[in-house]
């Protein structure tokens, strides 16, 4: 029996083999692989106080990858503790049962999503699945829920309130808005197959456009002032647009980062698990020299379990969030490096694209960027096979991102020398008295 594991997890997942899964580090939590395929978390403890004639208890309470990790042993704690005193959490499903049965009669937003939520966010056997649900639950509690009112029932909501939540939308993003109509239209529809609504709202409304792919590439100046100005910024953010640049992964791949992921001290590499990644693969990332010192200097300012962390909550840390004031920093930081002046309109994964071009510039091939990048299509694919894709060209794929790091000094120490042949050559030379 060993610790549960990020990495040991997605590996039972990947292979799909009955098993189950205890952790040695909080006795009685466990992962389990059904004979379906299906992942789940569980515990199993004797009732109260224990003994040989106290009613064992076994309960799954989660699945895998729409609660992760950290989340379930969270979870598993609390009912650990919970049936060490006595309680059954199976009473409390009963109960929830019947809370789900009078949400159907109140027709509350927030209680008939949490109710179509827990209905169908089952995780297939295809990772990206479990990605697609997380990001429903994502776009339902932060755009939808707020705007049209948590109490507000299902019922009330009109036409007119979709049109203007989709519409203020598109103002800021027109891919959002195209992201949160796809989110929506599901769930009314089977609100109207449940009667739970007369007339669904979203009925013969059309999508948003779709969004046109962006062409955006800083420049070789526009690249040194990002970076300049990620210097003048404090942790977390300095550190993050940084590393945003020298491993090009995504957003949110680089914001939620655990330090489980990484080899800092032998290999200099960081795995990215599937249930992390966009496409769903396990992701192999090489680190340069100066991305590991990077990391090493932010040691004594993250968190235990997370690089990028601003709070923590009775003990259980939380990735950063907040990228539009932070965005909006880093311009105000650009803008005052650059004698007052912005530089064009630009957005956090126009770095990603920048990288793959200067890649391009400096010799690198295509499928090593794209494999860089994690761009690689079709199914997730589980054994050999997947082994052998995510080490496939690992040589020129290190080699690719050192020469990018140093591109990145080259292009510093070319800025800095123009400086100080600026300043040389405006300072006026003293006439001798006499």
């Amino acid at each position: 029996m060993a610790k549960l594991t990020k990495q040991a997890i997605e590996k039972a997942y990947r292979s799909r083999v009955v098993a189950t899964l205890w952790d040695a580090d909080l006795r009685g939590f466990a992962f389990r692989i059904s004979p379906k395929g299906k992942a789940s978390w569980l515990v199993k403890r004797r009732l109260g106080e224990g003994g040989r004639n106290a009613k064992q208890i076994l309960f799954v309470f989660g699945e895998y990858p729409v609660m992760d990790l950290d989340a379930a042993r969270t979870e598993a704690l609390k009912l650990i503790a919970s049936i060490a005193e006595g309680v059954n959490p199976q009473n409390d499903k009963r109960r929830l049962k019947n809370k789900q049965h009078e949400a159907y009669a109140n027709g509350k937003l927030r209680d008939v999503f949490q109710l179509w939520f827990e209905k169908h966010a089952k995780p297939n056997t295809n990772p990206p699945k479990g990605a697609y649900w997380y990001e429903v639950r994502r776009r339902f509690n932060v755009e939808v829920i707020p705007k049209l009112g948590s109490e507000t029932l299902v019922g009330d909501i009109t036409r007119k309130d979709i049109t203007a939540l989709i519409d203020n939308k598109e103002r800021i993003t027109k891919s959002g808005a195209r992201q949160v109509f796809n989110a929506m239209r599901p769930f009314f529809k089977w609100c109207l197959s449940r009667d739970i609504i007369p007339i669904d709202p979203m009925d013969s409304l059309a999508p948003p456009e779709r969004y046109q792919d962006r062409d955006r590439v800083l420049t070789d100046k526009e690249l040194v002032l990002v970076w300049s100005a990620a210097s003048d910024l404090p942790y977390p953010w300095g550190p993050y647009f940084k590393l945003l640049l020298l491993t090009l992964q995504r957003r949110d791949e680089v914001a939620q980062l655990p330090w489980s992921e990484l080899d800092l001290s032998r290999k200099h590499e960081w795995i990215i698990p599937g249930s992390r990644t966009k496409n769903g693969r396990e992701h192999l990332v090489h680190l340069s020299g100066w991305a590991v010192n990077l990391f090493h200097s932010m040691a004594d300012k993250a968190g235990d379990t997370l690089v990028f962390t601003t709070k923590k909550i009775e003990s259980v840390e939380f990735s950063i969030s907040g990228f539009s004031k932070a965005k909006a920093a880093i311009d105000a930081k650009i803008k005052k490096r650059n004698g007052g002046n912005p530089i064009p309109p630009w957005r956090v994964h126009d770095l990603r694209r920048t990288g793959a071009t200067g890649l391009a510039g400096l010799g690198i091939a295509p499928h090593i960027t794209e494999r860089i990048l994690n761009h690689i299509s079709g199914p997730a694919v589980g054994g050999l096979t997947g082994i052998y894709q995510r080490f496939e060209f690992v040589d020129e794929r290190r080699e690719a991102l050192k020469l990018w790091a140093n591109h990145i000094n080259d292009l510093l120490l070319e800025d800095m020398r123009r400086e100080r042949e600026a300043r040389d050559s405006n300072v006026v030379p003293m006439r001798s008295a006499g």
